[in-house]
Formats: structure tokens, C-alpha cells, sequence
């Protein structure tokens, strides 16, 4: 088996979920096989941690209380997770290999993708040709992104 890391980011698009389906359909059989599949939460999504707070404070990120705001951040993680877990649930049929569902937080789609290929020794990144909002015809800009800047194999699905 050439690929034991494959990851699929996960935007809920079509096209993502035909990603996932090759993605399992590659690793499937292989029980030594991982299939990461990832959602990218945009950090500009979440609250401005200075709504939190006291904004009457000098600090940039003045909170009265931290723990809120990282309870609110994996608050979301969850969700992202438990939803991507869900689709997992009606795609696996009989896949042998390990799927893990996961959710990062990043600036960008193109960079949380590329840090979490990286960090995590994958082999393939088998993604949507387009995900949710682009135009049509084109490759998209995250996908197009991502061809760029990753230095392993890239799958791009229909």
C-alpha cells in the first residue's frame, strides 16, 4: 500500500463527500491505513475574544475570563467533529482502515490544511475540486492552494 495517511478536508460540500468516498474506497481495505478526514473552522468565526472581557482594559485581549473562551473554541471543535463523524457513520460501509474525524482552528481553510498535512506525516490529500461558495468550472482556490503548497501527492474529486 502506497498510502497509510490520507486526508480529506471536509467543508460538507459535494464534492468533499466524494472525496471521502475515494479516500475510503483507496484506503479501505487496509487495516493499517489511516483516512484523516478535517474540517477547518475559520478563526474569524469565532468571537472576538475582547467581547469576552473588559474592553476598558489596556491589554489587546483583555477577558475576564480565559477558560470561557477556550470552552466556546472547543465548543465549536466539537461540533465540527460530532457533525463529521455523522457523515463518516454513512460512508464507511466496510472499510477496514482507521478513520479519524477531526477540526482545527486556522486563519485560513488553505492554511489549516497545509499545517495539519505537515504535522501529521500525510501521504495524500484527496479533497473536493471545489468546495462550498466557488465558482463553477473552476478549480478552487483552496484546492488550487493547496496543489501549491503541500509537497505530497494531491487528489482532486468531482
Amino acid at each position: 500500500m502506497y498510502f497509510k495517511n490520507i486526508l480529506v478536508p471536509y467543508d460538507e460540500s459535494d464534492h468533499a463527500k466524494s472525496a471521502l468516498h475515494i479516500a475510503l474506497g483507496l484506503a479501505g481495505p487496509y487495516e493499517v491505513a489511516k483516512v484523516h478526514v478535517v474540517t477547518v473552522i475559520p478563526s474569524a468565526s469565532l468571537p472576538n475574544p475582547t467581547l469576552l472581557g473588559d474592553v476598558s482594559l489596556e491589554t489587546p485581549y483583555a477577558m475576564g475570563d480565559p477558560s470561557t473562551y477556550e470552552r466556546i473554541m472547543d465548543a465549536a471543535v466539537e461540533r465540527a467533529v460530532q457533525d463529521i463523524r455523522d457523515v463518516i457513520d454513512q460512508s464507511r460501509d466496510d472499510a477496514q482502515c482507521k478513520i479519524v474525524a477531526d477540526a482545527v482552528i486556522a486563519n485560513s481553510a488553505l492554511e489549516g490544511i497545509v499545517d495539519y498535512v505537515t504535522s501529521r506525516d500525510i501521504d495524500l490529500v484527496v479533497m473536493g475540486r471545489r468546495g462550498l461558495g466557488a465558482l463553477r468550472g473552476m478549480l478552487g482556490s483552496v484546492s488550487f492552494g493547496v496543489l501549491r503548497s503541500v509537497d505530497v501527492p494531491v487528489l482532486t474529486v468531482k
